[in-house]
């Protein structure tokens, strides 16, 4: 004879306190075999037992103690509710901390200040216009050859030494000279800043993403999850 099992993957033994209870014995058996054919938020009635704390008071010391009694009642119910209450029970839940723990936030929160604190080093230094670039060249003299050095911008933006007007290039002079070296400088500046705030870029993007997922409507999450898993076991 095959063995009774709960309708809805309970242990009947811990619902009703009795251990050793089966399932075919539980009171709530044939409740539970008709209520799967109900839609999951009509109500039905169960019948459960638990545990609560009283508090009696011993005579002699009168000192309040507690002590554990039994309480039998009707649980008023539906086969969504009871789902989680199963999963809750014998799922092993867990918190979105054992996913994402508090330490997490506090890790971005120091790195974004740590970058902030390595950023604000580059104040008071030089940093060209984005799109700015060192142009290197040969000069040929009658007495030799030797390199020179431009500042240049993709447009006139530069402060003019004399003409009246904005310029688009300024004058470096050799490898050696303070002005090559402070600009190059510059430009490391400028690089740096520039993939900086390309990987921050990314990861607001990874943030908005993460952010969106926290508020997405669960129920149609988990029903595309589903349907993708099935869709690859195919």
């Amino acid at each position: 004879m095959p063995k009774k099992v709960c309708g809805f993957g309970f242990n009947c033994a811990s619902m009703l306190l009795q251990p050793g209870l089966e399932p075919g014995d539980c009171p709530n058996y044939a409740t539970c075999g008709r209520a799967t054919r109900l839609t999951p938020d009509e109500e039905i009635e169960l019948v459960r037992v638990r545990q609560i704390e009283q508090e009696r008071a011993q005579r002699r010391s009168q000192r309040l103690q507690q002590e554990q009694a039994r309480q039998r009642e009707i649980w008023r119910t539906t086969r969504r509710q009871i789902a989680l209450e199963m999963l809750m029970q014998r799922g092993c839940p867990q918190t979105p901390a054992n996913y994402i723990p508090d330490a997490t936030f506090e890790q971005l929160t120091d790195a974004i200040a740590q970058l902030q604190t390595q950023i604000a080093q580059f104040e008071g230094t030089y940093i060209p216009p984005e799109g700015t670039f060192a142009h290197r060249y040969w000069v040929h003299r009658g007495y030799g050859s030797y390199p020179y050095n431009k500042l240049m911008a993709e447009r006139a933006m530069f402060a003019p030494a004399q003409e009246d007007h904005e310029v688009r290039m300024i004058h470096l002079s050799r490898d050696d000279d303070p002005r090559n070296h402070e600009a190059r400088k510059g430009i490391a500046r400028m690089n740096r800043l520039i993939a900086i705030r390309e990987q921050l870029q990314l990861a607001q993007a990874a943030l908005a993403e993460a952010l969106s997922l926290a508020s997405a409507d669960i129920e149609t999450f988990g029903l595309e999850v589903h349907n993708n898993s099935m869709s690859s076991s195919e």
